[in-house]
């Protein structure tokens, strides 16, 4: 008896750490959908080409693919309220923790010429982006990147004359069903003005003015009061502040003047 009695203390806190660790890893069969989009603020290059090898999320300690072959996307051609699809697929329902995008190249096209963006070791082992979100069984929720290009790519050299670029990813991460935005029609648009939507000093996104139209749309805002500012190229300017943006709804400035 004394012999059972030793062997079962040993045996049961191994079963139960067992346990444990099965259940800390269990992840459910119910399906919903992830879908993950980009977007990006304009910026002064021709083209800004980045190529991600892989994006997933984290639930329970495990990285659910979401795309695991590579896309490669010019951030300019996604602004002014316009997004790509980078990712969708079937996941496990639950509770998830972060996004994390892998990167295999960036290129950066200036005057026809096509340059490469020095990479960060983070970029290619995988950006890991904070944004706490559930899938539930059956639904699909989709999740908005602002992949800010003009911030992200850093110059080296002269400023008039870089010798080469850097990618340092500034990105911001939102579920779109939380978002709105705000638009408006610029009048006197000839001289490439640029809409710009302020949190107290910080630009949260912008969005070049239409150079057919004068039309803009500054896009996948999360609910608050921004300043909206827009100048052009001769320091023509307009701003107005505490503009509110609601979820699901687009708040239109109507026509405006640059003086």
């Amino acid at each position: 008896m004394r012999y059972f009695s030793s062997l079962l203390a040993l045996i049961l806190p191994f079963a139960m750490i067992l346990t444990g660790c099965t259940g800390e890893t269990t992840i459910s069969t119910e399906l919903g959908t992830l879908t993950i989009s980009l977007t990006d603020a304009p910026a002064a290059f021709d083209a800004v080409n980045i190529t991600f090898s892989e994006i997933s999320a984290h639930i329970d300690g495990q990285w659910i693919t979401v795309r695991g072959e590579p896309i490669t996307v010019n951030l300019l051609e996604w602004n002014n309220g316009q997004s790509i699809v980078i990712g969708t697929a079937e996941v496990p329902v639950g509770h998830y923790t972060q996004i994390r995008l892998k990167i295999e190249n960036a290129e950066v096209v200036v005057n026809g010429q096509t340059h490469q963006a020095e990479m960060p070791s983070g970029a290619q082992s995988g950006l890991k982006l904070v944004q706490q979100f559930t899938i539930n069984a059956g639904s699909t929720y989709e999740l908005v990147i602002d992949f800010d290009a003009q911030r992200s790519i850093v110059t080296t050299g002269p400023p008039n004359n870089p010798n080469g670029y850097k990618l340092k990813p500034t990105l911001r991460v939102v579920p779109k069903a939380i978002t709105g935005s705000i638009s408006g029609t610029v009048m006197n648009f000839q001289n490439l003005p640029v809409a710009y939507a302020l949190s107290g000093l910080d630009t949260v996104t912008s969005a070049d003015v239409n150079s057919s139209t004068g039309n803009f749309m500054l896009a996948f805002l999360p609910p608050a009061a921004y300043t909206v500012a827009i100048s052009d190229t001769l320091g023509l300017s307009f701003q107005k502040d505490n503009v509110e943006v609601i979820a699901g709804s687009n708040t239109d400035l109507g026509t405006i003047t640059l003086q």
